[in-house]
């Protein structure tokens, strides 16, 4: 099987909107996505990020706070089981298109770079996400997780990270359920498809709903092929 690697990103976890629903899903089995980060204010659930790098995560630009406290190798983020680590992060750095200013359904290069002032300890609950060099095509079932709300339009944010299964499907399709909000470096999925192949998504907050938007900016494309420290 061939596993392809996708972030998924512009979910916002606690947000009240329509892209932090987790309508179907199910719990992911514990530590099995050590690359998933949880960004928090205080003892606030922010967002959710991507581990990419041992000091480097992937997150939405729309998330961008001055400070940050980042909890890696969770899974209940109520009860701790001695795999969870803590850091800190100051530095962010937010594709410079994008504008934060435009309509919560504008999520255009809602893409950033955060560094935390220590690396993390690589163990089986913390790694890394290994970018892939392709895209993913249409048909392709992949794996998103998160903590988004379970519930609609009740808002239920879960303590356990949460898993779903979704389907890309083509550009086309996609603009015909959002017209005029679909741009050529976003990549779209659905809930309603059986897929050819197989890839794992990685995300801030899992949201699922009908047709569910992953968005890769030309930034995410460097990513792919340079180094982090």
């Amino acid at each position: 099987m061939m596993i392809l690697r996708l972030i998924m990103l512009a979910l916002v976890t606690g947000h009240v909107g329509g892209e932090t629903r987790i309508i179907k899903g199910y719990e992911c089995p514990p530590h099995s996505q050590p690359w998933q980060a949880a960004l928090f204010q205080k003892t606030r659930l922010l967002c959710g990020a991507t581990l990419i790098a041992p000091k480097w995560l992937l997150t939405a630009a729309h998330c961008r706070k001055p400070h940050y406290i980042v909890h890696l190798g969770e899974h209940n983020l109520q009860r701790r089981d001695g795999c969870e680590q803590t850091h800190t992060a100051t530095e962010s750095f937010p594709h410079p298109d994008f504008n934060n200013s435009l309509p919560n359904k504008d999520h255009r290069n809602d893409i950033m770079l955060v560094k935390m002032a220590t690396a993390a300890f690589i163990t089986r609950a913390v790694r890394p996400l290994a970018l892939s060099s392709r895209c993913v095509t249409p048909g392709t079932r992949c794996l998103i997780s998160g903590w988004g709300t379970t519930s609609s339009p009740q808002l239920h944010l879960p303590h356990t990270l949460r898993c779903a299964n979704i389907t890309i499907i083509t550009h086309e399709e996609c603009e015909n359920a959002y017209p005029g909000n679909i741009t050529d470096t976003m990549v779209c999925a659905s809930v309603r498809k059986e897929g050819k192949d197989s890839c794992q998504v990685r995300g801030q907050g899992l949201g699922l709903w009908p047709h569910l938007r992953a968005h890769l900016p030309p930034l995410h494309l460097h990513l792919q092929s340079h180094s982090l420290p």
